[in-house]
């Protein structure tokens, strides 16, 4: 006997939905983060006070590239979903089962 496999594709979409969001917002927190630190060493010169504001900005790309990165992935997760849900459908319809 072969055993179904469910799989909640709204609650998936829902999921990554919120995962996108959080990811956003949690990207504007940290470019927030970084923009008023960098801002806190305008007034400030020296060697170290400029390596020190280039690994910030370097840490903040760092940033932005990873939030960019997983939000491109829970994209693919999403776009995978509605494949999922369009292919069992399409099964379904063909088998009769609709």
């Amino acid at each position: 006997m072969t055993n179904n496999i469910h799989v909640n594709m709204d609650g998936v979409v829902s999921i990554v939905d919120a995962t996108i969001s959080d990811i956003n917002e949690m990207q504007n927190e940290v470019n927030t983060a970084y923009s008023s630190l960098i801002n806190s060493l305008s007034d400030a010169s020296g060697e170290e006070v400029d390596a020190l504001r280039e690994q910030l900005e370097t840490e903040n790309n760092l940033a932005i590239a990873l939030c960019n990165t997983l939000a491109k992935f829970s994209e693919s997760i999403r776009f995978a979903a509605s494949e999922f849900t369009e292919l069992d459908s399409t099964g379904a319809s063909q088998m009769g089962n609709k």
